[in-house]
């Protein structure tokens, strides 16, 4: 299991950040093939990070008066470990680069919140977070209050070979994606026509006619039925973020943006249900097959029509 040892802490800015903020709140680390613990909050241990000097010799103390190094903590998905949670590394990274355009803006504005303008309507934003658990946004942005008012979904890089999919098709996940017409003909014709599972380094892909159901793998799986939210995304991002002051207003922009309900079409990002190789997978009952919205332009592939 990967650790946070050997400087590991410092290879992505966001890192110390979530870091310090696990002291701060208490929450538990985990400890390579042991347990949790909380560790306690060191002065000497905050300046350290924040002035990014060697961990080999830091000593870390939990609240039981344990100590354990660097090299023992578990690289977790918050530090963008792998396994569960690793494809947020690129996410996270974005997210702390917003948060401190953010408070670099506000600055400016000398306010505790800049004007932000999302398609037609402007939210007044103070503060920018994680969105928690598995959903279509990655991260939110919030008012002074404490409300979410924007929420974003982010893809690395600037092609569509850049990112793997578009979203899933799980019975359990996504069961109006599974439930689709046009998700259970291609399930159909796959068993049909492949009762053994796809061969080796096989991909196939369909062209899909419903709008709503590209918009549901682009932007969630409440569109359109309710408003904005963690699971029918305000805008999507690809690339780098930055907010830009454009009047009186600030803007999202990146290599790609798209508002909710726009059309990703063009450049190889159409949305098509995408049947791949992978023998220890069998999605949907397919042997050896993972089932995916995907960008017809991510990976190549034949066409698989009906």
């Amino acid at each position: 299991m990967a650790s946070l040892g050997g400087n590991e802490i410092y290879k992505y800015a966001f890192r110390v950040e979530v870091f310090l903020k696990k002291l701060e709140e208490k929450s538990k680390f985990k400890i390579v093939n042991q347990g949790e613990v909380v560790l306690v909050p060191q002065k000497s241990l905050i300046k350290h990070l924040k002035e990014k000097s060697p961990t080999r010799n830091l000593q870390l103390i939990d609240i039981n008066g344990n100590e354990y190094k660097f090299s023992q903590l578990e690289k977790t998905k918050e530090f963008g470990g792998k396994g569960a949670g690793s494809g947020t590394l690129k996410e996270d990274a974005e997210l702390t680069s917003l948060k401190e355009q953010l408070e670099k803006a506000k600055k400016i504005e000398k306010n505790h919140f800049i004007n932000l303008k999302v398609k037609n309507k402007i939210h007044h934003v103070s503060f920018a977070d994680t969105t928690p658990g598995t959903p279509k946004s990655d991260f939110h942005l919030l008012d002074k209050d404490g409300n979410e008012v924007v929420w974003i979904s982010h893809k690395d890089g600037s092609t569509a070979k850049d990112f793997q999919q578009w979203g899933g098709i799980s019975q359990r996940s996504e069961p109006t994606v599974f439930r689709h017409n046009e998700v259970q003909n291609f399930i159909k014709d796959l068993k049909t026509d492949y009762p053994n599972g796809l061969p080796r380094a096989t991909t196939l892909y369909r062209h899909i006619n419903d709008r709503t159901l590209k918009m549901i793998a682009v932007y969630g799986n409440q569109f359109p039925t309710r408003r904005e939210g963690r699971q029918n995304c305000s805008i999507l991002l690809q690339g780098p973020v930055r907010l830009n002051k454009i009047g009186s207003n600030y803007q999202l922009s990146s290599n790609h943006v798209h508002y909710n309900g726009d059309s990703v079409d063009g450049q190889g990002f159409d949305p098509v249900l995408m049947a791949i190789y992978k023998g220890d997978r069998s999605d949907a009952g397919v042997k050896g097959t993972r089932i995916v919205i995907s960008p017809v332009g991510g990976r190549k592939g034949k066409e698989y029509a009906k």
